[in-house]
């Protein structure tokens, strides 16, 4: 059975890095400290018990993102404590890293909390690089960190991934033993590269599955969330520089590696709008 690397809560960018060159992905016990976790779980709790369910306005995607899967996000506005997470040094170091050799910025891609009810089905395995299909890219476009906001065990819908397959070739598909079901206690997680083939896993118990997924991608890109709309323009003027750069208000500049510029904000830097 294939397995993932477990790193200590101090392990560095580059431990996180060599790891996810090798596998694809690697567990940090501990990422989110006690207090932390406990501040982002009280934030959430009310918009989770408000839940109505999803309604993508696409019958395909509902289905892939669970009928019995409660899911956040705009959580800057929702969780405050979430720009703590989205601003944490090892994550971006991480992002930068892998990203890097294909765009010089980073966007917040998605702030997500996961809510896995019991009885779902599992996901099919699928690659966070999909959503770009048509881009044929020389390095991942995009990474992800799966953290337990919960103790989440592989029979509560532990994410599934396939260790060394963001080496495979297109339309493999992984065979008996190939995969493995991420036991997580709280506060740790999964660090996982965009090309790196996993899914969510079946909840086969009576307890629902709590994580926090937390992506970045190319800054070049159309993120999986409209942060625009998600997050109110007054609070986005409250948050730190770096915090809006990530939202999307900064100019896209790639003059320095030969490329061109992107999101002007009537004809100048969007920093402009949120106060930089």
């Amino acid at each position: 059975m294939a397995e993932l690397q477990r790193l200590p809560a101090d392990c560095t960018v580059d431990d996180i890095v060599e790891a996810n060159q090798r596998d694809g992905g690697v567990i940090v016990d501990g990422w989110l400290g006690p207090g932390l976790l406990d501040r982002f779980n009280a934030e959430i709790q009310p918009w989770l018990d408000a839940w109505s369910g999803t309604d993508s306005g696409s019958e395909a995607s509902d289905e892939f993102l669970g009928r019995r899967t409660r899911r956040l996000q705009g959580l800057c506005a929702k969780a405050p404590s979430f720009v703590e997470i989205m601003l944490d040094e090892r994550l971006l170091g991480f992002a930068e890293a892998v990203v890097g050799p294909i765009s010089p910025t980073l966007i917040l891609s998605n702030g997500e909390v996961i809510d896995i009810g019991p009885g779902e089905p599992a996901q099919p395995f699928h690659r966070d690089d999909d959503a770009w299909n048509f881009a044929r890219p020389a390095a991942p476009m995009t990474v992800n960190t799966i953290a337990a906001l919960a103790d989440i065990t592989p029979d509560m819908g532990g994410t599934l991934v396939v260790p060394g397959s963001h080496r495979w070739e297109p339309g493999r598909h992984p065979g008996p033993g190939e995969a493995t079901a991420c036991s997580l206690p709280a506060g740790s997680a999964l660090f996982f590269r965009g090309d790196t083939l996993h899914a969510g896993g079946a909840n086969r118990t009576d307890r629902r599955r709590r994580a926090l997924s937390t992506a970045y991608c190319c800054g070049w890109l159309r993120p999986v969330e409209n942060n625009y709309t998600n997050i109110p323009l007054e609070l986005v003027r409250t948050l730190p520089r770096r915090a809006r750069e990530l939202l999307g208000y900064a100019l896209y500049d790639a003059s320095a590696v030969g490329g061109g510029y992107l999101g002007y904000y009537d004809m100048g830097d969007p920093m402009r709008l949120v106060g930089g």
